[in-house]
């Protein structure tokens, strides 16, 4: 059967990479389209996309898997009307389903409508709800406000009374915090310099049993994390500006919808640094989180909203069939 073809880029934030696709080009099962072109094995790479230009920035190789398929497509449509811009933000991830909110994903939204309208700030809405955003000056990295976390068992959610909080589920002790998806965070000891610290489990063995356990009717992402850094120092910062030094802590997820582990979850990182201050494990209210793909900042205030920010790069861009059965 034939069909039209439609224009596709290729970001990442930190090694979470998605496709985008303007949501007016008329891809009629966006689910299809995700589960086609994000497989990691038969899906998209620059190598199979008709007319692919990679950046002429170079930064379509910070990643350097170079790998087919993505985490998930990013449907957008830009109202260039509203002040500030806004953009309709739908995240379908590879197995079909559409997810509420998605951090990195949000980032990369925010550097390609500036790519559109040389904006720099950004309404964005997500079923998650409406979240802002700014893109640097060189527009190498973007913010995004990504609400209050939630432990409450309704809003995450969990089927109890009460939190779930440091209790043990299907082998990990986690506690339940919403994000704008659900998460279950489990801290270990030992980070991923350490042989037998975070990078030693087998996170598909032991993730996927939590992620599906019956407390989490509507699933959970499942998030490994270990401090390394409990912050504060000596008061002078990283960069001696006078700030206080942010926590650091490794981070690997394994997310619903991927149903296997992500270079990065935006996401997952503000799950990660809000318990963490539940918990009392780190000093003050940012951290630095470090998933395999890169670093992100994350700020989680006792009376304001979260804040992640982290580096975007864009990859490639090119052409494929709308219906790809």
């Amino acid at each position: 059967m034939s069909t039209h073809a439609v224009p596709v880029e290729k970001y990442h934030g930190t090694g979470n990479d998605f496709l985008v696709v303007d949501a007016s080009e008329g891809v009629g099962d966006r689910s299809a389209f995700a589960r086609a072109y994000c497989d990691r094995e038969t899906g998209i790479s620059a190598d199979t996309v008709d007319g692919a230009v990679t950046d002429a920035g170079g930064d379509a190789h910070d990643d350097p898997t170079g790998r087919r398929g993505a985490d998930g497509v990013l449907f957008l449509e830009i109202g260039e009307r509203y002040r500030p811009t806004r953009v309709v933000m739908t995240l379908v991830q590879p197995d079909g389903s559409t997810a509420a909110m998605c951090g990195n994903g949000a980032r990369v939204v925010a550097r390609w409508a500036h790519e559109r309208t040389g904006d720099r700030e950004f309404m964005i809405d997500t079923q998650a709800g409406t979240r802002r955003a700014t893109v640097s000056a060189d527009g190498s990295e973007a913010t995004i406000e990504m609400g209050t976390p939630r432990f409450d068992p309704a809003s995450v959610p969990v089927d109890r009374d009460e939190p779930l909080v440091a209790e043990e589920i299907e082998g990990l002790t986690v506690t339940a915090v919403d994000t704008g998806v659900p998460h279950a965070v489990a801290f270990l000891e030992g980070g991923r310099d350490d042989s037998d610290g975070i990078d030693a489990v087998d996170l598909d063995a032991v993730a996927p049993p939590v992620r599906h356990a019956a407390v989490f009717p509507q699933g959970a992402n499942v998030n490994l994390a270990a401090v390394v850094d409990a912050g504060g120092g000596d008061g002078r910062g990283r960069d001696g500006d006078g700030h206080e030094a942010p926590a650091v802590i490794d981070q690997r997820t394994f997310e619903r919808g991927v149903e296997g582990e992500t270079r990065s979850c935006g996401t997952g990182a503000v799950a990660i640094v809000a318990v963490a201050r539940r918990l009392g494990l780190i000093d003050g209210d940012t951290a630095v989180t470090r998933p395999p793909g890169g670093e992100l900042r994350i700020t989680v205030p006792d009376d304001d909203h979260a804040t992640l920010t982290g580096p975007v790069a864009r990859e490639f861009s090119g052409r494929v069939a709308a219906d790809p059965r």
